[in-house]
């Protein structure tokens, strides 16, 4: 994890890319933030698509969610960042997208099959929650409660999925591998097997 305010700007402004052309993420939907050493936040501004975001969009905010610069928005999804940091003291960076399979998955009430050699081995295990509204204290409370148990990786029902990571590409790898193996359950099925 870079060090500098200026290096992480740049980190998450390429975290964003990254989620944009795997499709990811689409429109408006999906937030990053990385926390700074001094324990201050950056976080994706609201409302902003990551196919175009620059790192000067970036929203510097306390460990209260407060903008340093009051005309500046985070996203509407902070709380669930600020409390994915509280209940996991190692995170450094939450990821929060909305790729198709993982949706589409996360309506069943359960998490897609792990049963491939990358969803066993990095993966890792992937906790379900139950549907919250976007933004609320519920949905913040809900994943909250899956990280402190040890889940780096949650699925939230007709909604997406939060990870966190020690760095940026730990965050983005996971969430990249859940659309993969929940792609290949989907496929799965379709196909009997």
């Amino acid at each position: 994890m870079p060090n500098h305010e200026e290096d992480l700007r740049a980190a998450i402004v390429r975290c964003c890319a990254r989620l944009w052309e795997r499709r990811l993420v689409t429109g408006t939907s999906g937030n990053v933030s990385a926390r700074l050493d001094d324990g201050d936040i950056l976080a994706t501004p609201a409302a902003r698509s990551f196919g175009s975001l620059r790192a000067e969009e970036l929203v510097r905010v306390d460990s209260n969610g407060a903008a340093r610069v009051p005309a500046q928005h985070p996203t509407s999804e902070l709380a669930l960042h600020l409390a994915a940091y509280v209940a996991r003291p190692d995170a450094r960076c939450v990821v929060h997208a909305h790729p198709t399979f993982c949706v589409v998955w996360s309506k069943s009430g359960a998490v897609f099959p792990q049963d491939t050699v990358g969803a066993r081995e990095t993966l890792g295990p992937v906790a379900w929650t139950p549907f919250r509204p976007a933004g609320s204290p519920e949905l913040a409370s809900l994943c909250a409660a899956q990280f402190a148990g040890g889940f780096d990786t949650v699925l939230m029902e007709r909604h997406g999925l939060s990870t966190i990571g020690a760095t940026l590409e730990d965050a983005f790898v996971l969430a990249d591998l859940a659309e993969e193996a929940a792609r290949i359950a989907f496929f799965s099925r379709l196909a009997g097997y």
